[in-house]
């Protein structure tokens, strides 16, 4: 089981960070390995989607049931992809008045048939990059307003 944990501290609010999370049908606009996103239901307090990987010619879809706690936190389980194993959590915590901190923590073990052990590397990068992608993307969408 492949355990990762990233956080940053962002100048914007915790509203604004947890809406850019789940602002899943947008991934494709500023994630390179996210070819397509697709909203499957939307609830206010659930998101089941499914998300497809793209990564040097290797292509993988995966779906997540995202419990939302707004403004909070974002819960991630595993619907149905090429994992054993797939949990997740994003949290979002106020600093001030005007920013917080951005945790997130993933847990996840592919199912171990050969080719899985070409994607957990690649996978492995992406969920490593994740929090800095969204901080970018806070920066592009956020700074001139």
């Amino acid at each position: 089981m492949t355990i990762i944990k990233r956080s940053a501290v962002v100048a914007y609010t915790p509203r604004q960070m947890f809406e850019l999370v789940n602002s899943i049908e947008e991934y494709p606009r500023f994630l390179p390995w996210c070819r397509q996103s697709h909203i499957l239901t939307r609830t206010a307090a659930e998101v089941k989607a499914s998300l497809e990987i793209v990564w040097s010619g290797i292509h993988k879809s995966f779906t997540t049931r995202n419990h939302l706690h707004p403004h909070e936190k974002i819960e991630i389980e595993l619907v149905e992809g090429p994992f054993r194993h797939l949990e997740g959590r994003w949290e979002f915590v106020a600093l001030g008045e005007h920013g917080c901190k951005v945790n997130l923590a993933l847990e996840f073990e592919l199912t171990g048939h050969v080719f899985d052990r070409i994607f957990q590397p690649i996978f492995h990068h992406i969920a490593n990059s994740l929090v800095d992608a969204f901080c970018r993307r806070a920066a592009n969408i956020y700074a001139n307003g």
